[in-house]
């Protein structure tokens, strides 16, 4: 570079390199082009964009469940939809963000569908206890709907911890402090708002049953209003569970944000490669 040499054309007509251009590499995958993106390349550029898509879709999903609670239940199924779709776009693009992430996904799923089947099985007992009082010739206890009633708000609880234990590690690796605060912060709510329904709605659970056996014998209509009269005291006291939805979409977004800004993930290391530095030029 310093010798003052003049480039010359060789017998190949190839011209030399300008002075100050930095050395030519071999391409990095097997099959690849200098400086064009090889196979490995497109997988992995389609994976940040799988996850960035579900993050988005995580984010949009819970958004509407926090506001359907609040105005519309029903519009809690639109949200889920969103929910699952941009989960498994996580799920497909885990591998582009690192062994960590990948691998706290895959046990954010085993605990969810843990979560799954216990509260699906108990909500199974907890329903054929109320169904069978509702049928023709059924004999329900007041001890017996207690019981249902009650255990309901445990498999609630129960079901929020596991639940909630998933959301949080799903994302927690692609997080920033800040992110991953939001995320405990919106678990820990989860929770407390579980614990704030149990410790209201237990005292109610007795004069609720006591309710549906007027005169001492049960009266489905009688049942059919009792419950109804719960579950809306149950549903004003849900509106505490808006508070670590947005906890959890506000870290959906802070992730969002980082992959779109580039921030994550880091440059791929081509498989049985070491990272290589950056070569510096003499002065």
């Amino acid at each position: 570079m310093n010798c003052g040499s003049s480039l010359t054309a060789t017998s190949g007509g190839a011209v030399g390199a300008p002075p100050g251009s930095p050395p030519a590499y071999p391409p990095i995958y097997p099959g690849a082009v200098p400086g064009m993106p090889g196979p490995m390349d497109a997988q992995h550029q389609k994976r940040i964009n799988q996850t960035r898509t579900g993050v988005l879709l995580l984010l949009i999903g819970t958004l509407i469940t926090g506001i359907a609670i609040v105005l519309f239940p029903i519009v809690q199924v639109v949200g889920s939809v969103f929910v699952v779709i941009g989960a498994i776009l996580v799920i497909l693009g885990r591998k582009a963000f690192g062994p960590v992430h990948s691998r706290y996904v895959v046990i954010s799923i085993v605990v969810a569908i843990v979560g799954f089947v216990v509260t699906f099985f108990a909500g199974l007992v907890i329903g054929f206890a109320f169904v069978s009082a509702s049928l023709p010739g059924g004999t329900p206890t007041q001890a017996g709907l207690q019981t249902a009633l009650a255990n309901s708000l445990i498999v609630g609880l129960i079901g929020t911890v596991i639940a909630g234990i998933a959301s949080v590690l799903f994302t927690f690796a692609l997080q920033d402090q800040t992110g991953r605060i939001l995320l405990v912060a919106g678990y820990v709510a989860s929770i407390a708002v579980q614990v704030v329904l149990y410790v209201i709605l237990s005292p109610l659970i007795a004069s609720t049953v006591a309710a549906m056996f007027p005169g001492g014998t049960f009266d489905q209509n009688a049942a059919i209003a009792a419950a109804a009269g719960f579950q809306a005291k149950a549903a004003v006291w849900g509106y505490l569970s808006v508070i670590p939805v947005l906890l959890f979409a506000l870290a959906d977004y802070l992730v969002w944000q980082r992959i779109k800004k580039g921030e994550i993930p880091a440059p791929p290391t081509p498989p049985g490669m070491a990272p290589t530095a950056v070569p510096i030029q003499p002065q």
